[in-house]
């Protein structure tokens, strides 16, 4: 008696064990299921809070639009704490343990150069839309990898081209230390070779520098025409604050990627980002029907301007999205044939999908910073 006794209630227990999976397996086959890894602590945590505001705003859209294939869309997000290894086992965890259809890369090139193999050896689609590191879309691309941003290839040269043309050739840069200031170094050297500019030298920084008065002390010796920053988040608001106090913007145009003067540090910068030139592929103030309409609801939602960051994590989601419903499946491969060669339109205006890089195109536009706003160059 005893022995039966034991024997129900054993299998009680595995019904209840196996009603539980079920209803687990039933739950995330009702949802298509974004995991974001960000590096909410850390140097970036600013554009990381923009990063996953845009993709809630991208969710809620599609929801409210009847969904995905009839199923509700949802984020779950991961710290990456600004550490590659950190991120790289959560995107792992989000795969194995919560079942994600897609990932969404973090800020921090080195850690996205690292799940891009966790995307591969799992075949989940990975979509970068801040990281900025050349190699993500060339030396190591894949084909789960796709970029909804730009990268210094697309911008570069523009901006090489205008300063040393209207600024002068003498150039000095000043370079965060890790994967995204290495290669945009690289592209910068390589332009700034092409219009033979005069490189006066080059200094690399420990990403989270809070003191610059060292390395201005070497730049101000030097005298360039051009000093070029590559930074963003907290980096960039220390370089651009003290530059100011230190007089470099008397004796030097300030100049650099555009995440040096993005909307998620320019307010903390206030006038002291007044008269830095870049080239970037976004602003707020662009003035279309369909940006206008988009700053207009970002700004009612979180009561800020949308970033480059802003902007592009919000067209990845609804660009795959928009392959998901071509694809009539999440099934992986099926969701890459219909993103490779695809074309999308949003705030940003009409942007193509290379289907050999996995590389969008983007519009790039010389930009100024004026009292915490990026404003067309007019000259």
């Amino acid at each position: 008696m005893e022995k039966m006794k034991k024997l129900s209630i054993n299998l009680v227990s595995l019904i209840g064990i196996m009603l539980l999976f079920v209803g687990s397996s039933f739950a995330a086959n009702s949802e298509i299921v974004f995991g974001c890894l960000y590096d909410i602590t850390g140097t970036y945590a600013a554009m990381s809070k923009m990063e996953k505001e845009a993709a809630d705003m991208a969710v809620a859209k599609i929801n409210s639009d009847g969904g995905l294939l009839g199923k509700k869309v949802k984020v779950i997000y991961e710290d990456g704490e600004t550490k590659p290894e950190v991120a790289t086992r959560k995107a792992e965890r989000l795969i194995l343990q919560e079942n994600v259809d897609f990932l969404i890369a973090p800020v921090v090139s080195s850690s996205t150069l690292n799940i891009m193999e966790i995307a591969k050896k799992y075949n989940k689609i990975l979509a970068v839309s801040i990281s900025q590191s050349t190699k993500i879309t060339t030396t190591n691309k894949n084909k789960q990898t796709f970029r909804f941003c730009a990268n210094p290839n697309i911008t570069a040269d523009a901006l090489c081209k205008y300063m040393v043309t209207n600024k002068g050739p003498n150039i000095y840069m000043l370079t965060v230390d890790y994967a995204w200031g290495r290669s945009t170094s690289e592209v910068y050297n390589e332009s700034l070779k092409s219009l033979k500019a005069n490189m006066l030298g080059e200094t690399f920084f420990p990403l989270g520098t809070k003191d610059f008065a060292s390395y201005f002390g070497k730049i101000k010796n030097a005298k360039p025409d051009v000093l070029f920053i590559t930074a963003a988040g907290n980096d960039s608001i220390s370089a651009v604050t003290q530059a100011d106090q230190y007089g470099l913007k008397q004796l030097t145009q300030i100049s650099g990627d555009g995440s040096l003067v993005a909307a998620d540090v320019l307010g903390a910068m206030g006038k002291a980002a007044n008269g830095i030139i870049t080239a970037d592929y976004y602003t707020s103030a662009l003035d279309t029907p369909e940006n206008i309409a988009w700053v207009a609801e970002y700004q009612k939602l979180y009561g800020e301007k949308p970033s480059k960051f802003s902007v592009s994590t919000y067209e990845a989601v609804m660009w795959i999205a928009q392959a998901v419903k071509k694809a009539g499946s999440t099934d992986t491969d099926k969701v890459i044939s219909a993103l490779e060669g695809s074309t999308y339109h949003g705030p940003q205006g009409k942007k193509i999908m290379d289907p050999d890089s996995h590389q969008t195109s983007l519009d790039v536009y010389m930009l100024v910073a004026e009292d915490g706003e990026l404003k067309p160059l007019k000259n």
